[in-house]
């Protein structure tokens, strides 16, 4: 049955007074008080312990908050941790290609050096070849200038040798022919 109210109480017993029944139901009102005040009894501890969940509710609330708003903050802090670290790691790899490119550049130079290098060490033996051959070549322009020369001086000498003879040979003729015609005449 529903529970009644304290006026629907009195209001039944202003009924039952007027009807003159009043006695057999005295005791069914007893009884339906004393159930009314269990009932408020229970409901009284249901609402205190309600309220006292309540209140526990409330602060594990209060507690769950504090704590959501320090790990809002701790993580936050780890975020900017995270972009930090993730920073330095670019900066870290952009540093490694810069050394790798630079390292690269190097060897290629390097490498460019050596055959420089190999290119005027060869060049300066060809040089100094150059230079042998050059000086070998007029060394024997040289000895064949002067081979020429000799040949040339000993053919004039003996042209001009056998042209004196000539001449001599010549003049003895004229002579005798001079000394001819003196005796001639």
């Amino acid at each position: 049955t529903k529970p009644l109210k304290t006026e629907d109480l009195l209001s039944m017993v202003k009924k039952l007074q007027k009807e003159g029944s009043l006695e057999p139901q005295i005791e069914d009102l007893i009884n339906r008080i004393n159930e009314l005040q269990q009932a408020k009894k229970k409901s009284n501890e249901e609402l205190g312990e309600t309220q006292a969940l309540w209140e526990t509710l409330h602060r594990e609330l209060d507690s769950l908050n504090g704590e959501k708003v320090h790990l809002e903050e701790v993580l936050r802090k780890k975020q900017e941790a995270l972009r930090i670290l993730q920073l330095h790691c670019q900066r870290k790899e952009s540093e490694a290609q810069r050394k790798h490119m630079l390292q690269e550049f190097m060897d290629q130079i390097f490498i460019r050096n050596s055959q420089i290098e190999e290119s005027c060490e060869q060049r300066k033996w060809q040089d100094l070849r150059f230079k042998k051959i050059h000086k070998d070549i007029g060394s024997r322009a040289r000895k064949l200038h002067f081979e020429v020369l000799e040949r040339r001086l000993a053919w004039e000498i003996r042209a001009l040798q056998s042209s004196k003879e000539q001449l001599l040979t010549e003049e003895n003729l004229a002579r005798a022919k001079l000394e001819q015609v003196e005796q001639r005449l």
